[in-house]
């Protein structure tokens, strides 16, 4: 019979589930973010410079960029391409897709071409969404995991009032997606950045006393967590803000993963 200083001193077998092991600690994987910000701020730019990148260009505005590319201007053909990236082997790491509210706007005409309005009425358009969504973001995952692609977007900014109840209304700097490409790709990202130029303000005497101007500099910056005047999020516990330059940002995030 054991005793109990025996059974106490047994060693206890790892937690399984699904024939797997419970995972303890950081663990490095591909990158799933998005970059959203102004026209021309430079945000594909930055995202190409990313690991061996491949860009889907949607607007066809990547022609200046330096990289592999390819032109999709329907869903069907971005599927089409994402399933060549699934099957076909290749050296590309990170998948740069320009931009997040071009796919809105490939997803909408999809579903209002294979779908009558009466499938889409009375908030039923709300469910077809999130089901093409899901379905979307789960080739994504298989690319991110199996191919261990970094998955990356573009993203335009929009300005529209928060309404806070405990202040006066003010303007917040939001991403132009939809409440359905919100829930479907916000919460699956590690990462959402803001992408704007960097302002100075110094005193204008010229106008008046307590007067400022905007200051002319050429310094592009990553605001990395969310504020009340704009949406963001990162996992990484990066600096709030970050030069706009890819190696830094992998830099600060390996070092999160060391630490």
């Amino acid at each position: 019979m054991e005793t109990q200083l025996e059974v106490q001193s047994k060693p206890k077998s790892p937690l399984m589930f699904k024939g797997l092991q419970i995972s303890t600690g950081k663990k490095m994987s591909p990158l799933k973010g998005i970059v959203y910000g102004d026209n021309g701020v430079g945000k594909t730019t930055l995202l190409s410079s990313a690991k061996n990148p491949i860009i889907i260009d949607m607007e066809g505005n990547c022609g200046h960029i330096d990289a592999p590319k390819c032109r999709i201007t329907n869903l069907d053909e971005f599927f089409d391409f994402l399933d060549v990236l699934v099957v076909q082997d290749h050296d590309y790491k990170s998948l740069v897709i320009d931009s997040l509210d071009s796919l809105q706007t490939f997803l909408g005409e999809s579903i209002t071409r294979k779908h009558s309005d009466k499938e889409l009425s009375y908030g039923k358009s709300s469910g077809i969404w999130a089901k093409t969504i899901k379905d979307l973001v789960a080739k994504l995952e298989w690319l991110s995991t199996t191919k261990g692609m970094n998955i990356l977007f573009t993203a335009h900014w929009k300005v529209k009032p928060a309404n806070n109840p405990m202040t006066e209304q003010y303007d917040r700097y939001d991403l132009r997606i939809n409440e359905e490409m919100r829930t479907g790709f916000c919460n699956w990202v590690q990462f959402i950045f803001l992408a704007i130029k960097d302002v100075q303000l110094e005193d204008e005497k010229a106008v008046g006393f307590g007067k400022k101007k905007a200051k002319n500099i050429e310094r592009r910056v990553l605001h990395t967590r969310g504020e009340p005047t704009y949406y963001g999020k990162n996992v990484f516990n990066l600096p709030a803000k970050m030069p706009m330059d890819w190696e830094q940002v992998t830099t600060n995030i390996k070092n999160f993963y060391n630490n």
